[in-house]
């Protein structure tokens, strides 16, 4: 009798377990939503290069008007939680640590630019655009650089305010903005990284 009560309640514990687990769906860890446009890859010998001196730069809420710094850090913390969800150093065929990197979100029909500051800390820091803005930002980029101008800065107001100071130094472009303490900076890259970033790998 004994045996047979040990059996019945062996068989509800298992009973119990199926429909506990019954109860969940896994959902496999895939990248539909997300596609890696284009990359930098992390290779200092070519983007530790930048200027022979600082240029002059702005502050960037106040050139759109908006002082409200409490909403500019939720938008870039936004963008760089979104980022560390995708598993962007394993979208290639080896497992590489990107210093630039462009991904398009079909959900959201948005593209996320990321680059790796150079400043400090050396973080990861990204910032939505639309399609318009992206080839846009990649036409003005291009042109700047195959006018080799020895120094620029270039201030745009891209997608959410955010305002990106691009610096030019003939042929070598990099990605500047405010951080609301200081500015954070990406390395130097020349023309064909950035047509890299861009998708644009056949380009010279």
């Amino acid at each position: 009798m004994k045996t047979a009560s040990k059996i019945i309640l062996l068989f509800i514990v298992i009973g119990n377990s199926f429909l506990c687990y019954s109860q969940i769906t896994v959902v496999p860890q895939t990248h539909t939503n997300v596609t890696l446009i284009g990359k930098i890859s992390h290779t200092n010998a070519m983007q530790l290069g930048s200027l022979s001196r600082k240029l002059p730069t702005s502050d960037a809420l106040k050139i759109i008007g908006d002082e409200d710094i409490n909403s500019y850090k939720q938008l870039r913390k936004e963008a760089n939680d979104t980022y560390k969800t995708v598993g962007v150093r394993r979208m290639t065929v080896i497992d590489e640590d990107f210093s630039a990197s462009l991904l398009h979100f079909k959900d959201r029909n948005k593209y996320l630019l990321t680059f790796k500051n150079s400043s400090y800390h050396y973080q990861n820091e990204s910032f939505w655009i639309s399609e318009q803005t992206k080839l846009e930002l990649h036409q003005l980029i291009k042109s700047e650089l195959e006018k080799r101008i020895k120094y620029k800065n270039i201030e745009i107001i891209l997608d959410n305010n955010v305002v990106l100071l691009l610096s030019i130094n003939r042929k070598k472009v990099s990605f500047n903005f405010w951080d609301g303490y200081s500015w954070v900076n990406s390395y130097w890259y020349r023309l064909f990284k950035i047509n890299n970033l861009f998708g644009m790998q056949h380009m010279n």
